[in-house]
């Protein structure tokens, strides 16, 4: 028998043993692939949800909670006797009430661990379904049924929300489509979604346990939903036409031919995407632009979808990533802002406001940021501007360090603690990668030049040029100082790509650092832990920009370059070696064995850290001659030219 208390929600379990029941009114089918009866329990937990038995163990007093008693134990820790309102981690099922009676999506929370306090759970909906839906023998008082039933009026409307399950498609697979959208379907069990790309291989690969793309964290991720609410799938036509929202998460390529060769933004697969949704659409859509793209490409896409719409109603948001590869599940987690750009019309701010309403589900109402859609296309391109230009701003100073003998570490440092300034994009490097900051810079540029802005558009093109500049400074300096010549001289290259914890290489400095060996008929041994051979070869065989054109579209068998030899091994890399580039900031390379390194290498035996991840000194005590960016020159190189 059961008490309860609205006012401070307290549940008291009064004597007896605990008395179990389905509430026969709320029965209903399951849903979700594994959906196979109507919400009904079963012994180890609801048929049609993921069956996963209660495990309450709360810390106030009470004990461990009974296994069979399936999503009891989500409301709060379940104890063998005592008072139930003290916390703990438990199942929760999340269910919602339908027209036809329960539905189960076989969602898990947790409660709050060790607080002593009862976990209320945001929409008192869950706590409805989690407290009445249980097995056995015997109702719950009429009282209790009563209460419940209030709350579920209160949140009425939440729940009307919520009746028809929500389904998102996305198309394109790659680093942004899908470790975004498997953290949606983490965090929203209630939502179904589909990832889908023309690429057989990588849905393929998506499907097996080698994922196509390395990034922390994204393989656990990915196991907890794929097959459950989170699919991949090369049915594209199929998928969009079941979907309520389509996020479009495409390739958008700096032209490399035509109007704006070099600058502006290809928009080929956006035009190509918006045209397939529009003609295999049979209701309404959300459309969402997740790739970065030019200020006004909703308007066109718009158009597009217009003018073929049949009668569908289509609205366009812009929906940008701002995440960082090697952390990018964690930004997924916790991002420091969502933002999300609509029409301002009646029928914008709707389409807004469900796309929020996904997000809301684990981030933050005041980290979600709504605006128009002009405004949100444009942030994305000035935030990444912002970010390069501080990399290029302090790598334009480590120049200057190595001139005069300081230190750039200690100048970075400096500055950093300037509040107004801040520590982050000080570190001075080999010069910055990856698929966004040059894209779009060139592309910023591109969009001031149009606009009749050509002060604006010089203004950010210097970004890039000192990161051109900062490049190619590295391999004069590696040139000048092994006698002005690389030759035939093995130059072992630790890392390539463009970054620690991701195996990405799109615009790595590590490719133009190694093409400015080449030149100089260097033979290259290259060692990364991330990246494969076949990578290596097509990224120093591919012309600028082909690299982000899908893979079909790329040269099927570029030219191995015959002077570059791929290891899996950094000692194996260094053997013979007569010099070392380290140009990504992997860890392991911080650790590694450099005595033995040196007793390997020719002599004398250089060192050229593009990362600043060794220690100068000791590397010079073992004998090695050292250049390390921004920091006061060896002895060696004083008297070495800076430039060939």
């Amino acid at each position: 028998m059961f008490s309860i208390s609205s006012s401070n929600c307290r549940i008291v379990r009064s004597h007896g043993a605990l008395e179990d029941h389905v509430l026969q009114e709320m029965r209903g089918p399951g849903v979700g692939p594994d959906a196979d009866g109507g919400g009904a329990c079963s012994e180890g937990g609801l048929s049609g949800d993921t069956k996963a038995n209660g495990e309450g163990c709360y810390s106030g007093g009470g004990g461990r909670g009974a296994g069979r008693m399936g999503v009891w134990p989500a409301v709060a820790g379940c104890g063998e006797a005592g008072v139930l309102e003290e916390s703990g981690i438990g199942v929760v099922q999340e269910l919602y009430l339908g027209p036809d009676g329960l539905r189960g999506g076989g969602s898990r929370e947790q409660g709050d661990e060790g607080s002593g306090q009862r976990h209320w759970p945001a929409n008192p909906t869950k706590l409805l379904f989690a407290i009445t839906i249980r097995e056995g023998r015997g109702a719950p008082e009429p009282s209790i049924r009563a209460f419940f039933y209030s709350l579920l009026q209160i949140r009425s409307h939440e729940t009307a929300q919520k009746l028809k399950m929500v389904k998102i498609c996305c198309l394109g697979a790659g680093y942004v489509g899908g470790p975004t959208m498997a953290v949606i379907a983490l965090k929203c069990p209630s939502v179904e979604v589909v990832v889908v790309d023309i690429s057989v291989a990588r849905i393929a690969a998506w499907n097996s346990d080698q994922l196509p793309i390395y990034e922390p964290g994204l393989d656990d991720v990915v196991k907890k939903c794929r097959g459950r609410n989170l699919f991949f799938s090369t049915e594209i036509e199929k998928h969009i036409g079941q979907a309520d929202i389509v996020f479009v998460s495409v390739n958008t390529p700096t032209k490399t031919r035509g109007l704006g060769a070099g600058m502006a933004a290809d928009l080929t697969y956006w035009e190509s995407a918006a045209r397939m949704i529009a003609d295999v659409a049979k209701s309404d859509k959300i459309v969402v632009e997740k790739s970065t793209v030019p200020v006004k490409t909703a308007e066109a896409i718009e158009k597009i979808l217009i003018h073929n719409s049949k009668g569908i109603n289509f609205q366009i948001l812009s929906n940008p990533e701002f995440l960082a590869e090697g952390t990018a599940i964690q930004d997924l987690f916790n991002p420091d802002r969502v933002l999300i750009g609509g029409r301002e019309t009646p029928e914008g701010k709707k389409a807004v406001q469900a796309l929020k309403q996904v997000y809301a589900n684990w981030v933050p109402e005041d980290r979600i940021i709504t605006t128009n859609l002009w405004s949100a296309e444009l942030s994305k391109l000035a935030a990444n501007a912002f970010l390069a230009q501080r990399i290029s701003s302090v790598n334009a100073i480590s120049a200057l360090c190595e001139a005069t003998g300081a230190d750039v570490a200690e100048v970075a440092y400096s500055v950093g603690k300037d509040t107004r300034i801040g520590p982050k994009f000080l570190s001075a490097s080999v010069g910055f990668g990856g698929s966004c900051f040059q894209k779009d810079i060139l592309s910023l540029v591109y969009i001031c030049e149009c606009n009749g802005l050509p002060e604006v558009a010089s203004y950010w093109k210097d970004v890039i040029k000192v990161n051109d500049y900062q490049k190619s400074r590295f391999v004069n300096r590696v040139v000048s100082s092994m006698f002005n010549t690389v030759s035939e001289k093995k130059i072992a290259v630790l890392g390539f790509a463009f970054k620690k914890d991701t195996g990405d290489t799109r615009e790595t400095p590590a490719i133009d650092v190694c093409k400015g060996l080449l030149g100089d008929k260097a033979k290259i041994s290259i060692y990364d832990p991330q990246v494969s051979e076949e990578q290596i070869q097509r990224d120093l065989a591919l012309k600028k920009f082909d690299w982000d054109h899908p893979v079909h579209l790329q040269p099927t068998s570029p030219t191995a370059v015959k002077q570059v030899t791929v290891t899996w091994d950094a000692y194996e890399a260094t053997k013979g070696a007569h010099g070392v580039c380290i140009l990504t900031e992997w860890d392991e390379f911080r650790k590694l064995d450099y005595v033995k390194i040196y007793e390997n290498m020719q002599k004398p035996a250089f060192i050229f850290d593009g990362r600043n991840v060794i220690d100068p000194q000791k590397l010079r005590e073992i004998g090695f001659i050292v250049f390390s960016i921004g920091k006061p020159l060896d002895p060696w190189l004083k008297d070495m030219p800076a430039v060939v």
